[in-house]
């Protein structure tokens, strides 16, 4: 495989947009109207691989990372902060993923790029160690988020912006130490703006209680209203169906995806 690659995908196109992070599917559907276009880039090391994308319109994406590697993922920019997994997370900050953990995101509108790191366990620890003297604070299960410094947050961004168009303009036989330097880079600036956050105060990695029933109550709507593509919305009974109230469901909806659930289904039977 060579190790940068780079495509684009001219109008909203689901199946096109599944596995734009490695070895991964992510399904995702389009929450605004107007021409999309997504510019995706992926690195590949020889330990861990680097995806990212540049989305003109907001989608919701849905799905779980890599089998046995954590991922640090993060907006590398965005007009506003994006919604992840019940929270507002701003560009910048890193979220740290365990092992096969789920990742549901909403960016707001305007322009947005993201970027994820897959990586083994062992592999981010050794780097830290021999980086910063110690091992990182790393979730076993679920997720967290660390909220970095501003100056650790545009190194972060830097970096990465700095090693895509590095390899971009890569030309030929790349050699193994033009490889290894761009490794270098980029796990350093991941390490650095973990490392410095990691010492401070940290959310629960698999969210509060709150968040977990907000998203089940959500999931179960969602599974719902895709069992009924073929119907009139009713909001009466998707709310009878959930044993939820309909304000509470339009208010769970709008902090989910930015409008109701009449909305998503309209959306749904388009993206469909």
């Amino acid at each position: 495989m060579a190790p940068y690659s780079r495509f684009v995908v001219d109008g909203f196109d689901a199946d096109a947009l599944l596995g734009v992070v490695r070895d991964t599917r992510f399904e995702q559907r389009l929450l605004a109207a107007g021409h999309f276009r997504a510019y995706l880039q992926r690195l590949v090391f020889p330990e861990f691989s680097l995806d990212s994308g540049a989305y003109t319109l907001p989608i919701f994406a849905s799905g779980s990372f890599g089998e046995g590697l954590i991922a640090l993922a993060m907006a590398v920019s965005c007009q506003q902060p994006m919604w992840a997994n019940g929270r507002w997370v701003p560009a910048g900050q890193v979220m740290v993923f365990a092992e096969d953990s789920e990742l549901n995101v909403r960016p707001q509108p305007g322009g947005w790029q993201w970027a994820v790191l897959l990586i083994p366990r062992e592999v981010l620890q050794r780097e830290a160690v021999a980086r910063v003297g110690r091992e990182l604070r790393l979730p076993r299960r679920g997720w967290c988020s660390r909220p970095a410094t501003p100056a650790h947050a545009q190194a972060l961004r830097y970096g990465v912006f700095s090693a895509l168009d590095t390899a971009a303009r890569w030309q030929g036989l790349i050699t193994p130490e033009q490889l290894a330097a761009q490794s270098a880079v980029l796990l350093g600036v991941f390490v650095d703006a973990v490392s410095a956050a990691d010492a401070g105060p940290q959310r629960r990695a698999d969210g509060s209680w709150i968040e977990r029933h907000r998203a089940a109550v959500v999931q179960r709507a969602e599974d719902y209203l895709k069992a009924h593509l073929d119907r009139p919305f009713d909001s009466a009974a998707l709310s009878l169906a959930l044993g939820v109230g309909e304000r509470q469901l339009e208010r769970l909806f709008r902090d989910a995806y930015g409008h109701g659930p009449c909305h998503w289904h309209q959306l749904a039977r388009l993206n469909r």
